[in-house]
């Protein structure tokens, strides 16, 4: 109901600020293209650039439903990182699994991407899909735009691209000399640092080099048995690109990125007014933890891609070679209590090599067309992890593999029955094969012996028909209409803990429909865009936590359905006022799931199963809504920026049980920046959730122990100087 009102409230006056000012706005001047979403003045709301269906076409007149964000605007908005994302995108949450985002759009994601499994949603960096979920891609100073493209996106991105995918694009390398350095201190005493230099090495050459360096050395809260900080981190990245112009028709683009995490996370408490096993309550600060295994996490990635285009008469040739490599050593304590129950450490190994060549028609008749090939093939899972139950009686020890090599075709074409409607249809067939490979032991700690465990070993075959349809039509130059059917699917794979015997899990299915609008009114002053959806989804891929650890298995099926909606405007001179809103009604059919319940004394039981019919899906809002406002004021020769953003979600379940919840919460960020010297020197004061709102970003339940919860950031807020060259 709140998240109703206040967007009821922000569209109201939205509507009641343009009745007023719309006859006093200057005429708009031509649309300005470009990769960003800032906004002039004059012009209203800025074009935006995407290569939603990769190629570069104005958002507005893509049948997608997309949301972009140029690296300056998110910026003003505190996104400094893939899990800030959600909070300003409508339909877009970001859970975290480990070390990394799970991104879950309109319901649909996996919790679970690691050990050879991967994201319902899709990640992109300059055309190089991501399969790890570590990898920190937006804490870069070179970001050029981040799109969220939402629903289906499996016939030009591939398999793992069901909910929808995140595409992040980083600038391209100048000839001229040109860059820039920021320097900020922060509380929890956080020292930060990035920058960025860009110049030309000779004819048709151009490099640059992005670093980000950010260190909280004092954690949100402590672990009250050692004294030491939990929720503190070292977060170092670089990304360099060469792109050389090899003649008139042919360029290549070499890219390179190194990026380092550690900190003392995930930590884990019992969940706020539970019982845990031992049956003595909580007793510390909301971000402290209490438990006999300090959390520990490094990871490692790095990767090198090549892109590689030639311009024929009417057709481009891309060539996109990629390479990627991920190393996560972990520990934590899955029973939250400073006892020795439950604890497991070990490391995720992750390597992946990728080639895709694409043909794009580039002509400007009435047929635009896009084929393509692609190849993927990625090891990875679970190396020497030691699963630590001394109350129970033993220890475990187990590793385990999962190789995955998929070939795909595909191909789209957009034709323009007349100036003003467009039809696409696009076709993708996908081959994979799954392999397995575990082996383990449970040492029994009374009598010494060990239980051999597996070895295990599996494979399977899919092969995946997936497809696009959808029409468009301008009514006129500034409003567009569409309708869509696509059908996307996700890899199939193993439970990365099935030691034993090999856990198969069946590839998820999405059939989407979706209607959408794409408007400018009030000479571009006021944008609006919005879609509604229903998804069938099949064979979903569901987690739970068994000894501490992530586990899949399948759901039969759900039905969802709902809208998103962004809002965009410019009412003033220098004001620019954004709106979100986000729904989603999601049900499970009928399967069988797994029921617990809690014991007054404390702890968890198993119960009898349940049918999950007519429950939600896990980590799935009802209502996200984002409000954000910047505005831009000269005071003498300077200009000052003032930004604020609001971000609201209802409640969330986290298991198919839906019975352990995360309470609805509200977000506020602000800054204010200060530049000089036609913006060469820049001095920003900013804060993150400034409310210090305690929300979940992972929640499970560890049977027979305790629910368990890790929670997002607290608040943060600091000052960076900055100069341009």
């Amino acid at each position: 109901m709140y998240a109703r009102m206040a967007a009821s409230t922000c569209l109201s006056a939205l509507a009641l600020c343009f009745t007023q000012t719309a006859g006093a706005q200057a005429a708009a001047s031509q649309p300005a293209t470009g990769t960003n979403n800032q906004t002039s003045a004059d012009a209203g709301v800025a074009d935006i650039v995407v290569t939603a269906q990769k190629r570069e076409e104005r958002m507005q007149s893509v049948p997608v439903a997309v949301s972009a964000f140029s690296g300056a605007s998110l910026s003003e908005k505190g996104v400094q990182a893939l899990n800030d994302l959600g909070n300003v995108t409508p339909g877009l949450v970001i859970p975290t699994a480990g070390i990394g985002g799970s991104p879950r759009i309109r319901g649909v994601g996996t919790q679970i991407s690691q050990g050879g499994n991967e994201n319902s949603v899709s990640i992109y960096v300059d055309g190089v899909y991501y399969p790890g979920a570590g990898a920190d891609v937006m804490a870069l100073s070179n970001v050029a735009q981040v799109a969220v493209l939402k629903g289906p996106q499996g016939t030009l991105f591939g398999r793992n691209a069901t909910g929808g995918l995140l595409q992040i694009t980083t600038r391209d390398p100048a000839q001229a000399l040109q860059g820039n350095i920021q320097l900020g201190y922060g509380n929890l005493n956080t020292i930060s640092g990035n920058g960025y230099i860009t110049t030309g090495l000779g004819t048709g050459l151009a490099a640059d080099l992005a670093i980000d360096y950010r260190n909280q050395q004092d954690g949100f809260g402590k672990n009250l048995t050692n004294g030491q900080n939990v929720g503190n981190s070292e977060n170092f990245s670089a990304r360099s690109k060469w792109k050389a112009e090899l003649g008139d028709a042919t360029s290549a683009t070499l890219i390179f990125d190194y990026g380092r995490l550690k900190g003392a996370f995930p930590a884990y408490r019992p969940v706020p007014g539970e019982l845990p096993l031992t049956g003595v309550p909580f007793a510390g600060g909301k971000f402290d933890v209490n438990s006999d295994v300090q959390p520990m996490t490094d990871n490692e990635d790095y990767g090198v891609s090549l892109n590689i285009q030639h311009d024929f008469a009417g057709v481009k040739l891309v060539s996109i070679s990629a390479y990627r490599h991920e190393n996560w050593a972990f520990a934590f304590d899955s029973d939250s209590l400073p006892l020795p129950i439950v604890s497991a450490s070990g490391v995720v190994p992750d390597k992946m090599i990728s080639q895709e060549l694409q043909l794009i028609s580039s002509g400007n008749g009435r047929l635009k067309w896009n084929v393509g090939l692609y190849y993927f093939n990625r090891k990875s899972g679970y190396s020497g992890v030691q699963f630590n139950a001394p109350a129970l009686g033993f220890t475990e020890g187990f590793s385990t593999f999962q190789n995955t090599e998929s070939f795909a075709g595909y191909g789209q074409l957009t034709y323009k029955l007349d100036d003003a409607t467009d039809v696409t249809l696009g076709l993708r067939e996908t081959t994979e094969s799954k392999s397995y490979a575990a082996s383990g032991a449970i040492h029994l700690l009374a009598s010494g012996f060990n239980v051999p465990l597996g070895p295990t070993a599996d494979s399977r075959n899919t092969t995946k028909l997936t497809w696009r349809t959808a029409i468009d039509h301008h009514f006129s130059k500034d409003v567009m209409v569409y309708a869509s059917y696509n059908r996307g699917f996700k890899s199939g794979g193993y439970d990365p803990t099935s030691i034993a015997a090999a856990s198969y899990i069946q590839p998820e299915v999405l059939d989407a429909f979706e209607a959408g609008l794409k408007s400018d009114f009030f000479d571009r002053h006021l944008r609006i865009n919005g879609a509604g959806y229903y998804y069938d989804f099949k064979n979903i891929q569901l987690n739970t936590f068994r000894n501490g650890l992530p586990a899949i298995y399948n759901g039969k099926s759900a039905k969802l359905y709902g809208f998103d909606v962004d809002v965009t405007a410019i009412p003033v001179t220098g004001l620019t006022l954004t709106a979100g809103i986000g729904y989603v009604h999601d049900r499970f059919d009928d399967f069988p799931t797994a029921q617990t319940g809690l014991v007054p004394t404390g702890g968890i039981t198993q119960l009898a199963d349940i049918s999950a019919a007519g429950k939600r899906l896990p980590n799935t809002p009802d209502w996200t809504v984002d409000l954000g406002a910047e505005y831009k004021v000269p005071i003498g020769g300077q200009n000052l920026t003032i930004s604020a953003d609001y971000f609201h979600s209802s409640q969330w379940f986290s298991d198919p049980e839906n019975r352990l919840a995360q309470p609805a919460y509200s977000l506020v960020n602000a800054s204010a920046t200060l530049t000089f010297d036609h913006d060469r020197y820049s001095v920003r004061i900013w804060g993150k959730n400034l409310g210090n709102v305690a929300y979940a970003s992972q929640l499970f339940m560890q049977v027979p122990v305790a629910d368990v919860v890790a929670y997002a950031p607290g608040r943060t807020f600091g000052g960076t100087v900055g100069v341009k060259f």
